[in-house]
């Protein structure tokens, strides 16, 4: 029987933990989008969790060994999901901190 440190190497090495951050990532989004029923809310939670799906993506073609070219566009791929989660955020707070006319 291996140990807790050689099975974590294994599906580390294997890309599966990767692969199980991921999955614990869409179910995280799913609570979410079920607890938060406004659109920007959702948006938010969505380009959160695209970038954070880029960032497993990238981590798991690094284990796996793929090239320099996959981690930089899956890393290329985070950026611009955080960018787009950082525009709809701002969007939304602005909304909220605008000074109502009186």
């Amino acid at each position: 029987m291996a140990t807790l440190t050689e099975w974590l190497a294994e599906i580390a090495a294997s890309g599966r933990l990767a692969e199980i951050a991921m999955a614990v990532l869409l179910l995280e989004l799913a609570v979410f989008l079920f607890l938060y029923r406004t659109p920007a809310a959702r948006r938010t939670l969505i380009f959160n969790t695209l970038s954070g799906l880029a960032l497993m993506a990238a981590l798991r073609s690094a284990l796996i060994g793929h090239g320099a070219l996959a981690i930089a566009g899956f890393l290329s791929l985070g950026f611009v999901m955080h960018l787009a989660e950082l525009w709809f955020r701002h969007r939304a707070f602005r909304r909220v901190s605008a000074p109502r006319p009186d």
